[in-house]
């Protein structure tokens, strides 16, 4: 076994972290100095490649001067599976509904009649996988308001009108027109049942929900989540497992900095890593900062620190292992991101080209050559992937008539050619 001083050494000296380390104020001292409680855990953990709640909460206590030794064991579970590759999808963003029927005290994605369109019409969807298939996107990112036609008759009955039940149908008939567009369809619905994700799976190479926490606590009067029955954990949670009994390759991750604390932060992830366990379909977990707007009920809550963000990163590598990769937004970290990758993260999500991000309007994409460009600085190589990751592209979790269009985008690594 490797010992955790020569990980933290190797780590000092790796890709110019030092440097990085320095520019963003966080020191890093004399391995004999880091308090033994922390390292007596880490070093439970190379041992055995688990730790339990309490071992968690011990290393959720490190402060700033500390945090490098949690970052150089991260850094090495992301690198003996990932080495230095980072991923990320070229999409386009398409909000086919902002109509939500909850109430979330962080939200600005949601509209009511009247103040915008009812829905994205279809010949709106259709003209955009076209142009984005055009413009080399290969991944088309539906999201939607959850359930919006429980409440508002207005919409139902556009949707009826249309030839459509619900909201779900709606995305899947449009997931089913555009992959005929050589774009693959990534569905964020919100809360599916079986047989809705059956259908979605005949057209949707991946999808996603996050579970965002899996506190009720949240859902309290005066909490984020309160008056938002699409918030419920218990039925995100069995949403993300029912795609697991079905094999559909899955998106899913969590929200802090919205009135959580980190033993509720720390019970979500090890809720993703136990559902993962069952069924192996999790491909990516994103940590995603909240990120404060004018106008919504939350605009004056603190944001979370860089610190907040290295420790949930780099404790949800250590929970989530090897095998589901880490994600954090670049928009929303746009002057840290490289911070992230440093503490495990090997994903930087969809970046879209032609779009922007609709829920997090007030923060524009990176370029993708200045992110590509960044990152080759510190030693990493950016590849593009399709929305559904390399090890997930097998019969066993895609249709074959998807899985055909697949890889004639891709090259022997699985990622999207460069040509």
């Amino acid at each position: 076994m490797i010992s955790l001083s020569k990980i933290y050494y190797d780590f000092l000296k790796y890709n110019n972290s030092s440097e990085l380390l320095e520019l963003h104020s966080i020191p890093y001292n004399n391995f004999d100095s880091i308090p033994n409680k922390f390292l007596t855990v880490l070093e439970n953990y190379l041992e055995d490649n688990e730790l339990n709640r309490e071992q968690l909460r011990i290393l959720t206590s490190m402060e700033i001067e500390h945090v490098s030794v949690l970052m150089a064991v991260a850094n090495y579970i992301r690198r003996r599976k990932k080495g230095d590759l980072i991923s990320f999808s070229k999409n386009v963003f398409i909000p086919l509904t902002q109509l939500c029927r909850d109430q979330c005290s962080y939200c600005t994605f949601k509209i009511e009649p009247g103040e915008g369109e009812l829905l994205v019409p279809p010949e709106k969807v259709l003209d955009s996988a076209r142009k984005a298939a055009q413009a080399g996107c290969t991944e088309l990112l539906f999201v939607s308001g959850d359930k919006p036609e429980i409440i508002y008759d207005v919409y139902k009955d556009k949707l009826k009108s249309m030839g459509y039940s619900s909201t779900a149908d709606y995305m899947i008939s449009m997931s089913e027109i555009c992959l005929e567009e050589n774009i693959f369809p990534h569905s964020n619905l919100g809360i599916a049942n079986q047989s809705e994700l059956k259908r979605f799976r005949k057209s949707n190479p991946s999808m996603g929900l996050m579970l965002e926490n899996i506190s009720e606590r949240l859902m309290k009067p005066g909490m984020a989540h309160h008056k938002c029955p699409d918030k419920y954990p218990k039925a995100r949670i069995n949403t993300i497992s029912t795609a697991g009994e079905l094999k559909i390759p899955w998106t899913s991750g969590i929200l802090i900095g919205i009135g959580e604390n980190w033993d509720e932060r720390i019970d979500s992830i090890l809720e993703l890593r136990k559902i993962n366990d069952l069924y192996g379909h999790i491909q990516e977990i994103i940590i995603q900062n909240f990120s404060p707007k004018p106008g919504i009920k939350m605009e004056g809550h603190p944001v979370p620190t860089d610190l907040d963000m290295i420790k949930t990163v780099a404790l949800s590598k250590l929970i989530m292992g090897d095998a589901v990769s880490i994600q954090v937004p670049p928009n929303l970290n746009s002057k840290s991101y490289m911070l992230h990758v440093f503490s495990g993260v090997s994903d930087l999500g969809g970046v879209s080209p032609l779009t922007i991000d609709f829920v997090n309007p007030e923060s524009p994409w990176p370029q993708i050559e200045i992110m590509k460009k960044t990152l080759n600085e510190f030693g990493f190589t950016l590849r593009e992937r399709l929305p559904v990751y390399p090890g997930y592209l097998k019969s066993e979790f895609i249709e074959d008539h998807i899985y055909q269009r697949a890889i004639k985008f891709v090259d022997e690594t699985g990622f999207v050619a460069e040509n």
